[in-house]
């Protein structure tokens, strides 16, 4: 299904948090609200290829009208199903600024906004209109067509579980590279009750752009001596560097006490990122983080030759 020119999402909310970060939740009860039959029918089965196709749609985020604040416009990252909601990650197109409450208001006609009623509901429809083009023509975009956004990186979290505070510990962390854009698989939120621990693991590691290894002391142990899952996770990541020598998907996170650091025979002299206690442990993490979104360090500019 392609529909990317001649639908949009529209997603409105009630809450004046609702877009101020990069995830949010719809009640299932809220899809397809204000969505003319026709055009609910490609999507309306909301199995695995519907989801899939409204998140090749551009995606106009709003606020109910009480709230009187901007509108935006970007992409429906990642949606999940919960039990009474869909969950989802957003990002906004850069190249199209927030579009101010007044103005989306005049807009609304052309966006096929009920100005009466719909306006005042928080709900998810889609609309039989090419975004891009009422956008171009109210001089909001430079060009008539919305590019597809980046897919942000995805990342696998693999680790021992030493003690309740190194858990919790590691879930800051994914929280902290979530809010910089970073999507995390991590067991404490992906695993369900009964599933297979192997399958995950071995999904996790093969679908994620890169993995994290944890290294605590604990951790390095296992890994050394294939105990539990975290000797299984290095039994697929030995497999996956024998077959990618050169390989930077896998990145060592040292979070040790002792000196010098530790970590498993197979990424002894890879460069990695300590994030142990201590002054460095910040600007160790914006270099993680900048990595992670394949971002290079500045390079200061090349002076002339002197002579």
């Amino acid at each position: 299904m392609t529909f990317q020119n001649s639908f949009y999402n529209l997603l409105m909310s009630g809450n004046e948090q609702a877009w101020t970060g990069t995830s949010w939740a719809m009640e299932y009860g809220r899809m397809f609200e204000y969505t003319h039959a026709q055009v609910k029918q490609p999507f309306e089965t909301l199995d695995d290829k519907a989801l899939q196709a409204l998140m090749g749609l551009p995606t106009l985020f709003t606020y109910e009208k009480y709230l009187n604040a901007s509108a935006h416009v970007g992409r429906i990252t990642s949606i999940n199903r919960r039990q009474r909601e869909f969950a989802f990650t957003f990002a906004f197109d850069t190249s199209v600024a927030p579009i101010p409450h007044a103005l989306f208001m005049n807009l609304l006609n052309n966006l096929d906004i009920d100005p009466k009623w719909e306006v005042n509901r928080s709900h998810w429809a889609v609309k039989n209109v090419n975004l891009a083009d009422v956008l171009h023509r109210a001089g909001l975009l430079a060009t008539g067509a919305l590019e597809p956004l980046r897919p942000p990186p995805k990342v696998f979290i693999s680790y021992s579980w030493d003690s309740p505070e190194h858990r919790a510990w590691v879930t800051q962390l994914a929280m902290m590279l979530r809010q910089n854009g970073i999507e995390e698989i991590l067991d404490q939120w992906h695993v369900r009750l009964g599933e297979d621990l192997a399958n995950f693991m071995a999904r996790s590691v093969r679908e994620s752009d890169r993995v994290l290894m944890i290294c605590t002391e604990t951790y390095v142990q296992k890994a050394q001596q294939r105990q539990g899952g975290v000797g299984y996770e290095q039994m697929l990541v030995t497999a996956q560097i024998m077959r990618e020598v050169g390989t930077a998907k896998f990145i060592p996170i040292v979070r040790q006490t002792a000196q010098p650091r530790q970590l498993p025979d197979e990424f002894a002299g890879r460069l990695y990122v300590d994030l142990s206690d201590g002054p460095e442990q910040h600007e160790n993490l914006l270099r993680l983080i900048r990595d992670l979104h394949n971002l290079n360090v500045p390079l200061p500019p090349l002076g002339q030759r002197p002579f």
